[in-house]
């Protein structure tokens, strides 16, 4: 990564130029120099600066997430790299949202596993944006869930479509609104639970927060409660009377952990896409193109 980005970062994260300047075995005056030259290459105050020390401008916070990203990137790069030229044993990583794990990639895992056993594989389960962004940073080969809106420009991704389902509303067993037909405004007593928040980590995939889709405008005022793991949401679910809005796919899984989907007679029925992300220029890698190709030739229809 370019010699200045590094130094930029290292001021970023320790808040001063002098400390940065000695982790970098550099000078302080050459730091100092390179950071206005940055500044000056795009037009903007990338630091306030004090006394005390430095702190990041607007302008600065958005180099430092992006930076942040190379960074991770360089960083993957030359530990695989350094992977290979120790042992030549070829890797396949795979990013999947929770509610198609035990739907269809599972079974697609284990397949893959027994025609290819000398490959290392790796799962990892995420929601669409940090799917997007394990893919940027090498972490993840293909992803594996809902189409997201809005991804910033300049971006790289493959998107294929598969199928598109329905999104349904969840809530623990012996919830009041369950067993019988409700209406959505009847939801406005309880808390909503969110299990893909959009933070700040997200920024860069999104054009804006307000840009991601949102599935339940029954009460978008209300702040929900939220959490990036399903596994702790469903938890939440059984110990409160919040609800959650997550495909009708998962409806067997979640009703074997004791949530069950709330018959909510005028629920929104927009259909969701989902399919496979993959950075264009993994298309012609022959590990992801093994495993893509038996999830194109299962059968959607009954998912």
């Amino acid at each position: 990564m370019d010699r200045l980005l590094r130094q930029f970062l290292a001021v970023a994260e320790m808040g001063n130029v002098s400390l940065a300047a000695q982790a970098m075995n550099v000078s302080q005056p050459t730091v100092s120099v390179n950071m206005r030259k940055l500044e000056q290459q795009h037009g903007v105050p990338l630091f306030q600066r004090s006394s005390r020390g430095v702190i990041l401008t607007e302008y600065g916070q958005i180099l430092y997430e992006h930076v942040r990203v190379m960074a991770r990137l360089d960083a993957h790069a030359t530990a695989e790299i350094r992977a290979r030229r120790e042992i030549d044993r070829p890797t396949l990583k795979v990013a999947t949202g929770f509610a198609w794990w035990p739907v269809a990639i599972r079974e697609a895992v284990m397949a893959f596993r027994a025609e290819f056993p000398d490959t290392n594989l790796h799962v990892e389960i995420c929601s669409s944006f940090d799917g997007l962004r394990y893919l940027l940073s090498g972490d993840a080969h293909v992803f594996f869930g809902s189409k997201v809106a809005a991804i910033s420009g300049g971006l790289s991704f493959d998107f294929e479509k598969l199928f598109d389902v329905e999104d349904a509303y969840f809530a623990r067993a012996g919830h009041p609104l369950s067993g019988r037909e409700v209406e959505r405004s009847d939801l406005a007593g309880y808390p909503r639970l969110d299990v893909a928040p959009v933070v700040n980590r997200h920024l860069g995939l999104v054009e804006t927060p307000e840009a991601a889709p949102e599935p339940d405008w029954s009460h978008p005022l209300r702040a929900p409660l939220s959490t990036n793991s399903v596994t702790a949401g469903i938890e939440l679910l059984r110990d409160s009377d919040a609800y959650l809005v997550y495909p009708v796919a998962v409806r067997p899984e979640f009703a074997r952990r004791g949530v069950e989907m709330l018959n909510v007679r005028n629920r929104p029925r927009d259909r969701v896409d989902i399919g496979i992300y993959t950075l264009t220029e993994m298309s012609e890698n022959s590990l992801v193109s093994a495993f893509l190709d038996r999830l194109r030739n299962r059968d959607w229809s009954l998912t």
